[in-house]
């Protein structure tokens, strides 16, 4: 939270804060302070579906109205918390044993005991654990270091299971040593995490997220460790979401869990760093991620629709959602700006502000932005523009831009690759006339079927001619098997007219 005064050119951030820092926040601050209350912030679950609220003012007050999750989720997670929650204090010998382990899980693995051969190092570890219970019991303290040490090597043998269990022993041990939320257990219960997710039981990462949250929010007293933690639940939420865990009708619930996450977490960083600093961008950008995700955005994936989904239209494209993420992006400039990133940078976060208004069909807004950051690129001397300025409006862009997570596989622009598809892109950006002019033949075809359709379904942002979108005709792209799944085609077709549609 703020709590003193801002320059003026801070505004965008500084509305962006006040909306971000609620009531209900402050509330849940005061909350977590006390071991004798329910958490202090929502508790990850996906059992309600909340909707965007739409409200009909304007300004501060209609953002905080609008970033706030619904009376509903907060209900059912103050309930699922006192239902689950058994009020036990961690000793003063935990916390200070807790250092040490977070230092374990937090650093990398030494290769010498990773790569050590099995024989000797689990038996190692197993006989420590054995000589530990002979000298003072099966719950003696210093079990949960061995504990730690052998989980974390069968992991690194690809034993999850086996490490499933051990980590399960060492939390079980924590508890009764040290208490129901002891930070003893998180180093145990992150390696828990992990294993069960090599193995793929998503269902079960979903149900230990949710507990090692409820215990982050009691042990953690740094806010630096608790960002931290808030940005690791924010981004598992948003992946159980592109998983499709659990019933469709809670996914809605899960992104606005993930953004009110991301905006706890942005309100940590500040108390930690100040309101200028760069660290701000990690929130920030998950806040626009999640945004994208509300409306109805899905980068293409092999094994799953990103066109037929029924939360497509989550959220409807309004003028409330517009704003929401349209002062994100703004805070995200302005943190650029006062860090002094350059003028490339500045015309990167200016182009995104107009990709957003181009996503929501606002054309004059966006052309707004982009002839701002056309008149930035005309200002850099012509000697020192990159070739990468000089083209950002000469092609066709697939949108969201979002690191790591194109919403499209890599493409050559050839005849002769194994997919070929032709295509022309319409002056808002709009794929038509699209046919596959080369195709492989298949047993199975599913996931090329469903690379395409993500392109038929991509919006782009069309080359700009005179500071004006231009249509663009003729297009070809071609993609290789790894882009569609690893298909091995066994043979590939010269030609084909069909159109998709």
């Amino acid at each position: 939270m703020l709590q003193h005064a801002k320059p003026l050119q801070y505004r965008h951030l500084l509305l962006l804060a006040l909306f971000v820092t609620t009531p209900a926040m402050v509330a849940a601050q005061q909350s977590s302070a006390s071991a004798a209350s329910s958490t202090a912030a929502p508790e990850p679950q996906t059992q309600a579906t909340p909707q965007t609220p739409n409200s009909p003012s304007t300004g501060i007050s209609s953002l905080s109205t609008m970033a706030e999750p619904t009376n509903e989720v907060r209900q059912s997670s103050g309930n699922e918390i006192e239902a689950k929650a058994t009020e036990v204090g961690a000793t003063d010998e935990a916390a200070a044993l807790v250092i040490d382990m977070r230092g374990q899980l937090d650093s990398a693995p030494t290769p010498a005991a990773v790569l050590a051969p099995e024989s000797r190092l689990v038996e190692e570890y197993r006989e420590a654990i054995r000589q530990a219970e002979l000298a003072s019991g099966a719950y003696a303290p210093a079990l949960t270091e061995h504990l730690v040490g052998l989980g974390t090597t069968l992991q690194q043998l690809k034993r999850h299971a086996e490490a499933v269990e051990v980590f399960k022993r060492g939390v079980q041990l924590a508890r009764i040593n040290s208490g129901l939320y002891s930070a003893e257990q998180l180093t145990l219960l992150r390696g828990e995490i992990l294993s069960h997710m090599a193995l793929g039981d998503f269902a079960l990462v979903d149900e230990r997220q949710r507990y090692l949250y409820r215990v982050e929010r009691r042990a953690l007293t740094s806010p630096a460790d608790s960002s931290q933690a808030l940005l690791r639940q924010a981004q598992w939420q948003r992946q159980a979401y592109l998983l499709e865990i659990g019933d469709p009708e809670t996914q809605a619930g899960r992104l606005m869990l993930s953004w009110d996450l991301y905006r706890m977490a942005l309100n940590e960083t500040i108390d930690t760093y100040g309101d200028r600093s760069l660290a701000l961008k990690i929130p920030l950008t998950g806040m626009m991620e999640t945004q994208y995700l509300f409306a109805g955005y899905r980068a293409f994936s092999p094994t799953r629709s990103s066109s037929s989904s029924a939360d497509d239209n989550l959220v409807p494209l309004n003028n409330d959602s517009y704003r929401r993420g349209e002062s994100v992006l703004k805070a995200i400039l302005e943190v650029n700006v006062i860090n002094n990133l350059g003028a490339e940078q500045t015309i990167d976060d200016t182009i995104a502000l107009g990709d957003w208004a181009w996503w929501f069909g606002k054309f004059d807004r966006a052309q707004v932005y982009y002839s701002e950051a056309l008149g930035l690129i005309e200002a850099i001397p012509e000697e020192e523009r990159s070739a990468r300025v000089v083209n950002l409006f000469s092609q066709p862009t697939a949108l969201p831009l979002l690191a790591g997570n194109a919403p499209l596989p890599q493409h050559e622009t050839r005849e002769d690759g194994t997919l070929v598809i032709g295509f022309d892109i319409s002056g808002t950006g709009r794929v038509t006339n699209l046919e596959r002019l080369r195709e492989p033949e298949v047993e199975e075809e599913k996931a090329i079927r469903r690379l395409v359709r993500a392109l038929k379904n991509t919006r782009f942002r069309p080359p700009f001619a005179d500071g004006m979108p231009v249509a663009q005709e003729g297009l070809i792209w071609s993609f290789e098997p790894v882009s569609w799944g690893g298909l091995t085609p066994d043979v590939t077709a010269a030609s084909t007219t069909d159109t998709e549609e």
